[in-house]
């Protein structure tokens, strides 16, 4: 019961690894927000997720995280509702193919408006009342493809590359403040997140040889491993690590 209560708000919280992690935290005694672009599969998740024997308070909203208006309105919701937010996930994000000749500005925009702006607003949002209390802890989801470069995905190779600095300059800058800051970086997980990549790449039948060549443990991995850690991360037994950018990936960035 690492969570006990303490407020933690999950952002793309309706997604494999935000659900994933918002059921983690709930099971460890936290009361969680489950934060969406998709409102109704948020509040369907939250609902859920109340029912279970082991939750102690859950709530689902939408949320662009693009919009500061409405992350100041859910931050206000979520305090409201469930206490000030000792731990924030950022497990928002979008995928968009192509090469830098291929990418529309479009694409472009708005990889880094969800993935890098979208980030550092929500941080901002919770920081002050982090600030206040002098404790919080941030878990920033960054990917492997902002450590090493991945063919056919520009926008999404830069957006999470700057996630990664913007999760060390925050810890720096906040950790005399009581409030610290981690990046995870995972690598190929089992989710639909991935599916416009995998598609390029020519579908599942290509993705497996591929997994199989070039991740030391020869498979993808699973939300609930990513949650793993993240929980770690998020808790006091981390209460040492800020700054850290740590890899889930099976070892792919080793070869």
């Amino acid at each position: 019961m690492r969570f006990e209560g303490r407020t933690a708000l999950v952002t793309g919280g309706a997604g494999a690894i935000g659900l994933a992690t918002a059921t983690r935290l709930a099971r460890e005694g936290a009361r969680v927000a489950i934060a969406d672009r998709d409102g109704d599969r948020a509040e369907a998740a939250a609902a859920a997720l109340a029912h279970a024997d082991d939750c102690t308070a859950a709530i689902g909203l939408r949320l662009d995280v693009t919009d500061e208006r409405q992350l100041a309105d859910a931050v206000s919701r979520v305090e409201g509702a469930l206490g000030p937010v000792d731990v924030l996930v950022c497990a928002h994000g979008v995928l968009a193919t192509g090469s830098a000749t291929e990418t529309t500005v479009a694409d472009w925009q708005r990889s880094l408006d969800v993935n890098l702006t979208g980030t550092f607003l929500t941080a901002r949002a919770v920081l002050p009342g982090m600030v206040a209390r002098g404790r919080g802890s941030i878990v920033l989801l960054s990917s492997t493809a902002g450590v090493v470069a991945e063919a056919g995905i520009a926008a999404y190779c830069a957006s999470k590359g700057g996630v990664l600095m913007l999760g060390r300059q925050l810890a720096v800058d906040y950790a005399r403040k009581g409030v610290r800051v981690n990046v995870l970086c995972p690598g190929w997980i089992d989710t639909p997140f991935n599916d416009p990549a995998i598609e390029q790449a020519g579908g599942r039948e290509a993705l497996e040889p591929f997994i199989d060549a070039m991740v030391p443990l020869g498979r993808q991995g699973a939300p609930d491993e990513i949650a793993d850690v993240i929980a770690f991360l998020a808790s006091d037994d981390a209460r040492y690590v800020t700054g850290s950018v740590l890899l889930a990936d099976g070892g792919l960035t080793s070869l």
